[in-house]
């Protein structure tokens, strides 16, 4: 009987084994570190996006259209340059970017999940959150 629980629990051991992917690899950490790389182009060109129209993209925007003019573009050949969209961030996630704005004013969200095998999830928000202009603030309080 102790042999049979022996031999089950060994078949056990090397199926599971032998089926597990590896998770936290060097190729996992690599993937991760892509997205987070993805997601800081995406972050300064939407900063670049403020800085230029005083305001983030609006909701329900196609974020590729409206970020094209301030994501730089990589030399791939002679006189040819493809932008960093197609070349970092496409291939850097397996979902997303998705973009939402409470306020396109004063803030923005974006998240990603990179193409590691826990697809593990990459954010990116403002680092300051932006205040309102002084004048909205001084209708609300009744001045």
């Amino acid at each position: 009987m102790k042999y049979l629980i022996f031999l089950i629990l060994s078949i056990a051991m090397i199926v599971t084994f032998t089926n597990c992917k590896q998770k936290g690899s060097i190729a996992d950490i690599a993937r991760i570190q892509q997205a987070q790389n993805a997601i800081k182009i995406i972050r300064n060109a939407l900063e670049e996006h403020y800085i230029d129209k005083k305001t983030y993209p609006p909701n329900d925007v196609n974020l590729e259209e409206v970020l094209k003019p301030y994501i730089p573009k990589v030399a791939i050949g002679e006189g040819d340059s493809i932008s960093k969209w197609e070349k970092e961030i496409v291939p850097a996630f397996s979902e997303g970017p998705f973009y939402t704005t409470e306020d396109p004013e004063i803030n923005y969200f974006v998240k990603a999940r990179a193409r590691d095998s826990n697809k593990t999830p990459v954010t990116i928000r403002p680092g300051t959150i932006r205040e309102k202009k002084e004048e909205e603030n001084d209708k609300k309080k009744g001045k």
